[in-house]
């Protein structure tokens, strides 16, 4: 009867650290910096101009973190956000691939971008 009870404690459990198993060498990187741009983007759009709904917008689609990097440096934010964007989607890709030369160098490109250490 326990036994019961503590199952699906025991298959959560496995399948919370399940992706941690699944991460390339750069991961944690690649997460950390996307939260950085996620918050620059943010930090722009608060305060910047503004711009016209987009056609997917109005349809109720997310934006993918391309888009918004994109739309910020139309907006005269600057290419940063865009350029970061570009070198993380090319880190996530190394990553898959398991190359932590490439995957950190990517990152390094993305994160001087954004003016990170």
């Amino acid at each position: 009867m326990r036994l019961k009870a503590v199952a699906p404690f025991a298959v959560a459990l496995l399948l919370v650290s399940a992706p941690a198993a699944w991460a390339g060498p750069c991961t944690q990187d690649i997460v950390a910096a996307q939260e950085a741009l996620d918050r620059l983007i943010a930090d722009l759009a608060a305060s910047g101009p503004t711009a016209p709904e987009s056609e997917d917008a109005t349809l109720s689609h997310d934006p993918s973190p391309g888009g918004m990097a994109q739309a910020e440096a139309e907006l005269g934010d600057g290419i940063a956000p865009e350029l970061a964007q570009t070198e993380l989607d090319k880190a996530r890709k190394a990553d898959e691939r398991e190359d932590s030369d490439a995957c950190h160098q990517a990152l390094a490109k993305a994160r001087d971008a954004l003016g990170l250490e």
